[in-house]
């Protein structure tokens, strides 16, 4: 069992790391016991999984406020936290397109990648030979997408993949994958 976070939260990007021999998990944004508008935040927490001591970071560097259902993935050493959505006080949702880079070793965020083409949250994402990030359906704005987007963290660049059959039995809204050798 791990230490429970400092606070309540749901519907975070979850990540793990070891940073000089010592794993660590991460927390990014996320809704608090609310479960309403004002409790989505953008604060991030690590958990020392030897000490069992959990410590808060800086927030995640999003302008348009806190945000729920991005994803976390580590790609390198490095976490990249990707889409997620945002919750606006007439309860409008806006899909994000931001790609945030966190750095383990030093605690602090660097310079967001480049953008995702199709904004999107509640996606399917996973590594691929610690090099790729795949981001497969999900939700942009207003209805599940079909696309399948690839981030290569190396080049800071996106590319277009093959999308699912455009119809719901492929789509997803708040599923989860992984890659086992080359297949997702």
């Amino acid at each position: 069992d791990l230490s429970p976070l400092p606070e309540a939260v749901s519907n975070n990007a979850v990540a793990t790391v070891t940073v000089n021999d010592t794993p660590y998990v991460y927390s990014f944004t996320g809704i608090d016991e609310s479960k309403d508008w004002f409790g989505i935040h953008l604060k991030s927490f690590r958990l020392n999984t030897i000490s069992g001591v959990w410590e808060s970071l800086e927030d995640v560097p999003d302008d348009l406020g806190g945000k729920i259902a991005a994803s976390a993935d580590v790609v390198k050493g490095k976490i990249y936290i990707i889409g997620g959505y945002h919750v606006a006080s007439n309860y409008s949702e806006t899909s994000s397109s931001k790609v945030h880079v966190f750095d383990p070793m030093s605690n602090t965020f660097l310079e967001d990648g480049a953008d995702i083409p199709v904004a999107i949250d509640d996606q399917v994402q996973a590594v691929w030979r610690d090099s790729l990030i795949f981001v497969v359906t999900g939700w942009s704005n207003t209805t599940n997408v079909p696309n399948v987007q690839i981030y290569n963290p190396t080049n800071d660049e996106w590319q277009v993949g093959t999308s699912v059959p455009n119809q719901n039995s492929y789509k997803a809204f708040g599923a989860t994958g992984m890659i086992i050798g080359d297949t997702i």
